[in-house]
């Protein structure tokens, strides 16, 4: 993956962008679902890669504190569960999980899902909270919650495109 001037994020949670700007510094303007990161003209990407990826994570970090807390919440209440605590991490490899506590950890990276996908994680993550397995009771309580779209949802999941995995 190389981010550069045409790198994109565009779901219906985030758009991220780069934009050629006129100053000689990059700047980045922050809306709630929106990220734009103004970079100087003649910008050397190649050379910038480590810090770029780290400017990109730390967008991604931000929107993510914002948008998934009222997000998992609203879900929680709307089906029934309760969480004890939920932290937000930089996981690649895992979207979410939760202990036997009820502690939720998600992955920034869900920002980069459309909300479809990041619901689907967050409903995931909150029916542990019952059925602590991947056993019938919990697909039967996932398909509850997603009107039995789980196997659907879970099987573009596994298929979705990511920058960053």
């Amino acid at each position: 993956m190389m981010i550069d001037g045409n790198f994109k994020i565009a779901t219906d949670q985030l758009t991220l962008t780069f934009t050629e700007g006129q100053r000689q510094d990059f700047f980045i303007q922050h809306t709630p679902h929106r990220v734009e990161i103004i970079y100087p003209p003649q910008t050397d990407f190649e050379h910038l890669q480590p810090w770029l990826f780290k400017v990109v994570t730390e967008a991604l970090r931000k929107q993510a504190k914002a948008i998934l807390p009222p997000r998992i919440q609203e879900l929680a209440s709307r089906h029934g569960f309760h969480y004890t605590r939920l932290s937000i991490n930089s996981a690649r490899t895992r979207w979410g999980s939760c202990s036997s506590k009820g502690h939720i950890n998600l992955s920034l990276y869900l920002m980069i899902l459309p909300l479809r996908l990041s619901d689907y994680v967050l409903l995931h993550e909150l029916c542990h909270t019952q059925e602590m397995n991947h056993g019938p009771r919990f697909w039967t309580l996932m398909d509850r919650v997603t009107q039995q779209q789980s196997g659907t949802l879970r099987n573009e999941l596994r298929h979705y495109p990511s920058p960053f995995r």
